[in-house]
């Protein structure tokens, strides 16, 4: 089972139910299938279990695919599936359009109930609540995963620079129109500076790692077929053109005519997409990669106790992967590539930091893997931070924070003061 490195057992300093939200109930709607052992969904179950400590009732509204997950004080809703989808892949397409569609027609049945002391709309959703909520005078918390403008630029439909400065627009609206945006690390000065008076914070998850059994570490490294003498790299995530697979793959093609006794196995991929890489890598000869369907969330400190090295090598975007936060539980060393998506969370002390190029990663692989102590160092000093500032209470207070912020705002008279009440990494 999966356990938090602090204790879940909530903190007298978190307060009383009663003084956070008295009789209430909260609408999370997440645009995800739900759950998915994958970021986004991940996050909404960390909020979700944490208003139940806090003595909050919530229904999630997410889309008809998924599995049924038990949380406590929780219930999960569903939108129609008028097209009998089975599966939504991550990004924009046709089918994630579809189910938003049916996601707007449920949420606005749920708004008009008027039965929500405030709704959390993740992703997209905080775009159809500035459209429902107001005329409800339902106050929303805009959870912001990534900035959609810059994610919607690199699609045909949204080069121009006259759908720019619509969906600009459109989002300085949203941002306008919530008590509150609370968003991924990295992001709050992107927030800022479209629109200075929002109240803004930065979520910190917490850092999860379960004890492993080293026989259960070796039954796993026999079943990869991986050699006892090769050294462990790992990528864990989705595969995702932005999570910078391609990089990791030709910098481990790079090192690999260094050092053969390496092993690459990467966690997260479609059985698709495992076809895919298996022939890009067999067409270049390129042995002892191993792609791992995605996994259950339990299963993955298995997985991270294997790796010799856990590397990132996103290079897009600006929002901080959440696979992070347990890297670093792990205490295992991480290699990342510099730039926004992980530089908010970690730095030179607790990571091994690369260039975002094949050759700047395979060269930063390797000094870590010919200097052992200090690799290990760096992992203990990651897996301090996390036990210090990433904790189940650090959250849960954090998440009573944000609540509490939204619930006593005058959407009439915003300003700046009690924005940032979740800090920025240090």
């Amino acid at each position: 089972m999966l356990t938090p490195i602090a204790s879940h057992a909530r903190d007298s300093r978190l307060g009383t139910p009663a003084r956070l939200l008295p009789g209430s109930r909260i609408l999370i709607v997440t645009p995800q299938p739900f759950f998915e052992d994958r970021g986004t969904p991940i996050a909404v179950r960390y909020v979700a279990r944490a208003l139940g400590d806090l003595g909050v009732d919530t229904d999630i509204l997410a889309f008809p695919v998924g599995r049924d997950v038990e949380l406590p004080r929780s219930r999960i809703r569903r939108c129609a599936n008028p097209l009998g989808l089975r599966s939504v892949p991550i990004g924009f397409s046709w089918r994630k359009i579809a189910m938003d569609l049916s996601l707007w027609r449920a949420f606005a049945r749920r708004v008009a109930t008027g039965r929500y002391a405030i709704v959390h709309a993740v992703e997209e959703a905080a775009y159809i609540a500035a459209l429902l909520c107001p005329r409800y005078r339902q106050p929303f918390i805009y959870d912001m995963a990534s900035a959609i403008p810059l994610e919607l630029q690199h699609k045909l439909l949204f080069r121009n620079a006259m759908a720019r400065r619509f969906m600009q627009s459109v989002e300085r609206r949203v941002f306008e129109r919530a008590r509150h945006v609370v968003c991924s690390a990295g992001l709050a000065d992107y927030v800022r500076a479209r629109s200075p008076t929002v109240a803004v914070s930065e979520w910190r998850f917490p850092a999860h790692m379960a004890r492993v059994d080293a026989e259960q570490v070796a039954s796993l490294r026999r079943r990869l077929q991986i050699p006892p003498r090769n050294r462990v790299l790992m990528y864990c995530g989705n595969f995702a053109r932005y999570q910078g697979v391609d990089l990791l793959v030709d910098a481990f093609h790079l090192v690999r005519r260094r050092n053969s006794r390496l092993s690459l196995v990467c966690v997260g991929a479609t059985e698709p997409e495992i076809r895919d890489w298996s022939a890009r890598c067999a067409s270049r000869g390129l042995d002892r990669v191993h792609f791992v369907k995605r996994q259950r969330r339990e299963q993955m400190p298995c997985y991270l106790q294997l790796a010799d090295c856990l590397i990132s090598p996103r290079t897009a975007g600006r929002n901080l992967p959440l696979k992070l936060f347990d890297y670093m539980a792990s205490g295992k060393p991480i290699i990342a590539t510099r730039g926004s998506p992980h530089q908010p969370l970690l730095n030179d002390g607790r990571a091994l930091l690369s260039e975002p190029t094949p050759e700047g990663l395979a060269d930063t692989i390797e000094s870590t893997l010919n200097s052992p102590g200090e690799a290990q160092a760096a992992g203990q000093r990651a897996l301090h931070y996390a036990a210090q500032h990433l904790n189940w209470d650090g959250f849960v207070q954090l998440v009573r924070d944000i609540y509490g912020a939204a619930l006593q705002c005058d959407p009439t008279r915003r300003g700046r003061e009690g924005s940032d009440s979740a800090g920025t990494f240090q």
